[in-house]
């Protein structure tokens, strides 16, 4: 879904350029809000979740007896799994893998391996082996590729179609990120720090991005078209949603009087990958139901009441400070785009439009910020978040079924602890107010505790700034704070 976190970034270059200076205290202020933002939400939120759990003495124990018999009477032991299962998915966690590691132990007990075989596997080189492997685990890769090849190309110097070629080039540059991150993450030739320092540079938002910002001034070149054109051709603010809910008699007329026929937009390839992006968003509640325990927990209510504040501080706070505290001269919308600098763009775009700031600038800020977040993550800054889910993990595997069983009577004694733990409260407020969507995907890669509070985080702050920018004296004073 982060694909269409592209799109903004290539949009960028549809406004003008400003000066040096302007650019320059954007920059700074950027820097400024989202360090003030980082270090707000992460103390904020541990300050409330402390003070919420401070009577449950129990709760910093390693453990309450009374809890844990009746997490031992709820819970039902699942069965032991078996210590070599037939089939397996593939260790490298690539979402492009479509097939599967099967053990052969036993069947090459049991089945002499054929002589033709063996010579077939002597005369193959290493390098062989190594494509086909990889042609094997990234085989919608190849064909996005192909079919950018043979089919976008040929109708684009043909037929002059932009979409096709747009929307598969896109997608191919995506995945092949992807897979040169999957891979440098996989190797042995490359130290462990210079792997985690290559992959998390090598984020697929910013390399596609740059991407297709090359393609558009090639392509713009090439054809002899100015550059406002091809950047409409490649997004015509059409999703899917938009089809889907235009009035089924938008062409008809009721009147005698004749109407100029209305402009039908079709979707381009900008508008895929923002369909994608809501499509994620709104999958992400299926996540917080899944999630539910812990959101109706006391860290989910602190969760809610920290990232209230944080909207209502945002919204009144950040364009002051871009305007007032660093002087950015630059014109008004320019600083009301700090009203919504982390809110995700599906929520940012309606507070914009209320306030009358940038839009553009505004998205390029949450990508910004995600970016920036994944990158550090991906860096170790947020290892530690790993760290005890693995921790967990151990302590509920064995070495036989005993130690299964022992295992899952502390579950739910355990999972609760982790609802409520401050610092894990703490780190999914943090990462949700402030690298919203981008941050929280990290998280659910990563399978930590504080994804679910992130997500939750991420979704009451976009909501919470659309309440609060709909109430007419305040987006008024604000509107009228800055412009003074």
């Amino acid at each position: 879904m982060s694909i269409g976190f592209t799109i903004p970034v290539v949009m960028l270059s549809h406004g003008s350029v400003p000066d040096p200076r302007s650019a320059g205290m954007i920059i700074l202020c950027f820097l400024i809000t989202g360090l003030l933002n980082t270090i707000f939400a992460y103390f904020f939120a541990f300050t409330v979740q402390c003070l919420m759990v401070r009577y449950y003495k129990a709760f910093w124990e390693t453990g309450r007896q009374a809890d844990a018999e009746k997490g031992q009477e709820q819970h039902t032991p699942r069965l032991p799994t078996p210590a070599n299962p037939l089939c397996k998915g593939s260790p490298t966690g690539s979402s492009l893998t479509m097939r599967l590691d099967c053990s052969t132990e036993s069947s090459e007990a049991d089945e002499p391996t054929p002589q033709h075989a063996t010579d077939l596997q002597s005369r193959r080189s290493p390098l062989q082996d190594a494509l086909r492997s990889w042609a094997l685990d990234n085989p919608v890769l190849l064909l996005s590729w192909f079919l950018t090849l043979s089919i976008g190309l040929p109708l684009r110097y043909c037929s002059r179609n932009d979409v096709i070629l747009a929307t598969f080039l896109i997608f191919s540059t995506w995945l092949t990120t992807l897979a040169i991150q999957a891979a440098i993450t996989r190797t042995n030739h490359l130290p462990p720090h210079l792997r985690t320092i290559l992959s998390g540079l090598l984020n697929p938002v910013l390399c596609t991005s740059l991407a297709m910002i090359a393609y558009v001034f090639i392509d713009a070149d090439l054809s002899h078209r100015p550059l406002s054109v091809m950047l409409d051709t490649l997004q015509t603010h059409t999703p899917l949603s938009s089809l889907l809910v235009r009035p089924a008699n938008m062409n008809t007329t009721t009147t005698a009087v004749p109407q100029a026929p209305l402009e039908v937009k079709r979707m381009a390839a900008g508008d895929i990958a923002t369909t994608l992006l809501n499509s994620g968003l709104v999958a992400w509640g299926l996540k917080l139901y899944a999630h539910r325990a812990h959101l109706f927990s006391r860290g989910g209510l602190a969760v809610v009441a920290v990232s209230s504040c944080l909207a209502l501080a945002n919204l009144a706070g950040g364009p002051l400070l871009a305007r007032a505290a660093l002087g950015v001269t630059s014109p008004l919308p320019v600083a009301l785009a700090f009203a919504a600098r982390s809110v995700t763009i599906a929520l940012a775009d309606p507070v914009m439009g209320i306030l009358g700031g940038d839009g553009g600038l505004n998205a390029a800020m949450v990508v910004a910020g995600g970016i920036v977040y994944q990158i550090g993550l991906g860096l170790g800054v947020g290892r530690w978040l790993e760290a005890v889910v693995v921790e967990e993990r151990s302590g509920t595997q064995g070495a036989d079924g005993g130690g299964q069983v022992q295992g899952a009577k502390t579950a739910a004694v355990t999972g609760q602890q982790r609802a409520n733990d401050p610092r894990v409260v703490a780190a999914g407020v943090t990462v949700g107010a402030n690298a919203a969507a981008m941050g929280t995907a990290y998280l659910y890669e990563a399978r930590s505790e504080a994804a679910p509070h992130a997500a939750l985080s991420m979704i009451a702050l976009g909501v919470m700034t659309v309440v609060f920018s709909s109430i007419p004296p305040l987006s008024q004073w604000v509107v009228r704070s800055v412009g003074a």
